[in-house]
């Protein structure tokens, strides 16, 4: 009979626990990105342009893509020269519009 009482208490609270709104730092989290579409050659001082004529702001853009050992090259520090730095198609850094956070992928029409 203990068993059964404790069998109950067990499924009640995982019942409960499945009630509970999802955090929204959760296992599953949207990523907002923005796609700039690019055409031909571009260098990253011109799609920074861009994106602050799109009302962008703390651009931050590299030339490595991101790797399980270096998830994020964007705080590795930016390109050493944006204008001669060629824009590639994907993922080219991180910006900010009104306080979030976006991923920068360049795609070609």
């Amino acid at each position: 009979m203990r068993f059964s009482t404790s069998a109950a208490a067990l499924a009640a609270a995982t019942l409960l626990g499945l009630a509970q709104p999802a955090a929204a730092s959760g296992l599953f989290s949207r990523v907002v990105t923005v796609q700039v579409p690019v055409s031909g050659p571009e260098s990253q001082a011109q799609l920074a342009a861009q994106l602050t004529a799109q009302g962008y702001d703390n651009i931050a853009l590299v030339s490595a893509y991101p790797t399980m050992e270096n998830p994020h090259p964007e705080l590795m520090g930016h390109a050493a020269n944006a204008a001669q730095t060629p824009v590639h198609a994907g993922w080219n850094g991180v910006a900010q519009k009104n306080g979030q956070t976006v991923q920068v992928y360049a795609t070609h029409p």
